[in-house]
């Protein structure tokens, strides 16, 4: 069954702020094997919120609307869904008491007049009392057989609460055989690219096809996820095709996947370490990376556990000073070298006695030229012989070159750790 989304409010399409509740209202009916057909967002305006409503109305079953419930005069949503179908507006007494719910003792008349304003929802309307917040939601039936239009506030937290408390329960119950379950996992990948999945894992596609799983791959600066779809009428199918699908995978890049799901590189290093059976310590040296890498770290709970520290050697004076690294060598080489990275690995080694050490140095731009800009030094010192150097040229702005350098460096000690 397809569904259609409306976004309520001005900010939206400003972009003074993200929709995250369509993202989750979508996530969350796709579990019910709901799928979103379209997903609209729509600024403060009635006549434009009431063209959307009906265009959802003509192309999809259910209509959810979140956002304009509130008490103020841009508040715009049970105006706009009477207009449509051509309803009253009618008071419900029993939204009273929500709605004058945070301001009871120093109501005047005019304000109380203004917050009863929650209390009105378009005629034969089912009323949601919140249990979060002060404005009311609402369920009507319109006039297309098994249609049902949802509207709950915007303020995520109520959103949340009357989606998963109200609304689909509702569904459940009204709605017979809502249709193929979807069950979804993301794998999270790093230092590879979208062409060199895809390229990798061509031949997957038709299998998961016949299974009923979609594979799809999206990305972000340093990391690149992998989404298995899964859609059937049986959700133990769906789990059992997903790792069917997720085997195939790893079997092809397994050595990027990092992660699951909304997994961190910070809590898959955390399970690498907690995985051996003796303690291992790791300490940082960093240039290029500012901090990121430690705070990546840090990121996860329990790191003071294995993360013995850092030192932040951004400039010269401080690789000299506090890393010890030999001046000359630096002159003649440049702090952005293979060799000095190996020093700042090791002498932090020595420092922190710890069992492994990363270290990290670069250009990141823009102050230096095009041809420099992206060029990356890397090296982890561990355990026995482990020395590793590694010499990278990654792409995007300064942010980006950042934390793709950090998603490296710490994927490959994760690795390292793994292979102990």
């Amino acid at each position: 069954m397809d569904c259609s989304i409306i976004s309520i409010g001005t900010e939206l399409n400003l972009g003074l702020t993200s929709n995250t509740n369509a993202t989750y209202i979508s996530r969350k009916l796709s579990e019910e094997g709901i799928s979103a057909k379209y997903i609209f967002t729509v600024k403060d305006n009635i006549e434009d919120i009431v063209n959307i409503l009906k265009y959802a109305m003509d192309i999809s079953g259910p209509v959810i609307i979140s956002g304009g419930l509130g008490p103020t005069d841009d508040d715009m949503t049970r105006e706009a869904v009477s207009k449509t179908l051509g309803l009253k507006l009618c008071k419900q007494d029993s939204l009273d008491e929500t709605s004058l719910r945070f301001l009871r003792d120093r109501l005047t008349e005019d304000l109380k007049k203004r917050l009863l304003r929650q209390s009105y929802i378009p005629q034969d309307a089912i009323p949601i009392i919140p249990r979060v917040g002060s404005a009311s939601g609402f369920i009507l039936s319109s006039k297309k057989e098994g249609q049902f239009i949802f509207a709950i506030p915007g303020v995520p937290r109520e959103m949340k609460d009357m989606l998963e408390g109200d609304l689909i329960p509702f569904l459940r119950k009204n709605i017979k055989g809502l249709g193929s379950k979807i069950k979804k996992s993301v794998l999270l990948t790093t230092d590879i690219s979208e062409s060199e999945i895809e390229q990798m894992i061509k031949d997957i596609y038709e299998p998961a096809k016949k299974m009923g799983v979609d594979i799809g791959i999206t990305a972000v600066p340093g990391i690149i996820k992998v989404l298995i779809i899964s859609s059937s009428s049986s959700e133990q199918k769906n789990l059992k095709n997903i790792k069917a699908i997720e085997e195939m995978l790893y079997l092809r890049i397994g050595q990027f996947i990092y992660g699951a799901n909304d997994e961190t590189m910070s809590y898959a290093l955390k399970k690498a370490i907690l995985k051996r059976d003796e303690k291992i310590t790791i300490c940082a040296a960093e240039s290029l990376t500012g901090g990121l890498l430690s705070k990546m770290i840090t990121d996860a709970r329990g790191s003071s556990n294995y993360f013995k520290g850092a030192i932040i050697s951004y400039s010269d004076y401080s690789k000299v000073n506090i890393l010890k690294i030999n001046g000359e060598k630096i002159k003649t080489l440049g702090a952005v070298s293979s060799s000095v990275c190996h020093d700042m690995a090791l002498n932090a080694k020595k420092i922190f006695k710890s069992d492994f050490s990363i270290a990290t140095t670069g250009f990141a731009g823009p102050d230096v030229s095009e041809a420099l800009t992206g060029i990356v030094f890397c090296h982890i010192l561990g355990p026995g012989k482990l020395n590793k150097s590694y010499e990278k040229r990654f792409k995007g702005n300064r942010q980006d070159i950042r934390f793709r350098t950090a998603q490296f460096l710490l994927n490959q000690l994760r690795t390292e750790i793994e292979r102990l």
